[in-house]
């Protein structure tokens, strides 16, 4: 299962251990998930500002559970660290308690998109012995017992400032309208938010709009891999919109083939990185065109993956809706 946004994967961890439920159709507020840009016109996946609102409110509506923040923001650091002793210390046997910390701070620890600082989410539990905690990290497939000290450490990190905790003892199976508002809210079927502040933070230092030194384009964009990735998030809408009408994805050639699109989706995200590093390199602005070039491309490629995806839910719940009606229809028949 791929992992494309930490958040998300905390809180989908416990969906996923819970039979009957299933925790795809979360995804569907991460290929669109907010993201910043700052006034230097510098993009970051993460802003002192990002509370996961909108995620906490449909995680509520999607599977009845409340995730509460327990990160104070405006106490100091030293207060929200010992809150998070006291919650991971004292924590029920069902309580999920979620933190953000500073991944560059435990090297030991894969840091696959090399940031410094890098702001993660994981989630906490003490151990039998007092100076070790256990971690899991579902965003990077990772799980095991670190020292305590070093784990506080890059929680007192000034790149990090976050956390919730949430109960998993009433996770409820997701109502079916409920899905669909949520898909629809998800959609954005007239944009592309973050093609669209590529282009703007391009502009922003090359031709005639640029505010910023053209120098500045590399540190500007160099979060680029970290939320690309998060396009991956149509592949498990793909999936189980076809599953829910009864039909495998793996394997079918028409999944696999909107897979290979999504790939080239994520994958061209890395080129036009590429290109804008030579841009700032050279200095040479008529550069600039081919990295429009490709923004344009993937804004034609974002479009068709997702008018291919509304199609295939208008389906699903056209079906449904089919289905319902021939349920009540039978029943009334079998009553008369």
């Amino acid at each position: 299962m791929i992992k494309v946004h930490c958040f998300v994967s905390c809180v989908c961890e416990i969906i996923k251990r819970t039979p009957g439920v299933d925790h795809r159709p979360f995804y569907f507020g991460v290929w669109d998930a907010d993201f910043s840009v700052n006034a230097r016109h510098e993009l970051s996946y993460h802003s002192p500002h990002t509370r996961h609102e909108g995620f906490r409110d449909w995680y509520r509506l999607l599977y009845g559970v409340r995730i509460e923040e327990w990160y104070a923001h405006d106490r100091d650091k030293e207060a929200n660290v010992a809150r998070l002793v006291e919650l991971v210390e004292r924590r029920p046997p069902d309580r999920q308690v979620m933190v953000m910390l500073d991944m560059y701070r435990l090297p030991e620890r894969e840091n696959k998109f090399h940031q410094n600082p890098f702001p993660h989410y994981v989630m906490l539990e003490a151990t039998a012995d007092p100076d070790v905690w256990f971690m899991s990290d579902p965003d990077f497939r990772w799980e095991g017992e670190l020292p305590k000290a070093r784990i506080l450490d890059a929680v007192r990190s000034p790149a990090a400032a976050g956390g919730f905790y949430f109960d998993g003892l009433e996770i409820r199976h997701t109502p079916r309208d409920t899905v669909a508002a949520y898909f629809r809210q998800c959609m954005k079927r007239e944009e592309n938010p973050f093609t669209d502040a590529l282009r703007r933070i391009l502009r922003a230092h090359v031709g005639p709009q640029a505010q910023e030194p053209l120098v500045h384009l590399t540190p500007a964009l160099r979060e680029i891999p970290v939320m690309a990735i998060r396009k991956y998030a149509y592949e498990h809408a793909f999936a189980w919109l076809l599953e829910a009408q009864g039909r495998q994805a793996e394997g079918d050639p028409w999944f696999e083939g909107w897979c290979q699109e999504i790939e080239r989706l994520v994958k061209t995200y890395t080129r036009i990185q590429y290109r804008a590093m030579k841009l700032a390199m050279t200095r040479q602005p008529t550069l600039a065109a081919g990295v429009e070039a490709l923004l344009d491309e993937q804004d034609a490629r974002e479009f068709r993956i997702k008018h291919a995806l509304q199609a295939l839910f208008d389906e699903w719940w056209l079906g449904q809706a089919t289905s319902a009606l021939s349920r009540a229809t039978l029943h009334r028949e079998v009553m008369s």
